[in-house]
């Protein structure tokens, strides 16, 4: 049994297991839930699923944080959610994916703020950032919530995507506003 590493009011996150490819493989299997992770906007078949799991199950070994697997607290499964090496720059990225019929229903933020907590209470890094494509408003409007500020706007895999970051509340108390 794997134990959650994260638990807010309505959701656990725990990290992924071979076990949970049919999980994964119903959440990209929507394109519409796809549509701001990759240019071609479709559902990713069972074999580029089955990569980004191991990737997730790698990351949690090496980093101790990857992305978790996000269910609410009868079970059910919502999506992913945590954390990333940005390769290009060796930060840390926070992202999140849930199915389409837990949407608009404040689970995003409510993640995206648990996270934030978690990682630098956990994490000795100064910064976290967070991307999304400009189009993605729901996205970004989470981040902002979380505590995001804007960074700039670069391409990521073929695609235009806004870049956010927040500081850890060490570095926080020594930026200084203009």
């Amino acid at each position: 049994m794997t134990f959650p590493v994260l638990e807010t009011k309505r959701l656990l996150a725990r990290p992924f297991t071979s076990d949970d490819l049919t999980d994964l493989v119903g959440l990209h299997n929507n394109p519409s839930v796809n549509r701001y992770l990759n240019p071609n906007n479709v559902a990713w078949d069972v074999a580029t699923v089955k990569a980004r799991l191991a990737t997730y199950i790698e990351a949690q070994e090496l980093l101790g944080f990857s992305k978790w697997h996000l269910s609410t607290h009868s079970g059910e499964f919502v999506g992913h959610a945590g954390f990333s090496l940005y390769e290009e720059t060796a930060e840390v990225e926070m992202g999140y994916t849930l199915h389409e019929h837990f949407w608009n229903k404040g689970l995003g933020s409510e993640i995206a703020q648990a996270l934030v907590e978690w990682f630098f209470e956990k994490t000795y890094y100064s910064h976290l950032l967070a991307f999304a494509h400009p189009e993605n408003h729901a996205s970004k409007k989470v981040m902002k919530r979380a505590g995001f500020e804007f960074r700039e706007t670069r391409e990521v895999e073929g695609m235009p995507c806004e870049f956010y970051q927040v500081l850890s509340p060490s570095c926080q108390k020594l930026a200084v506003p203009a």
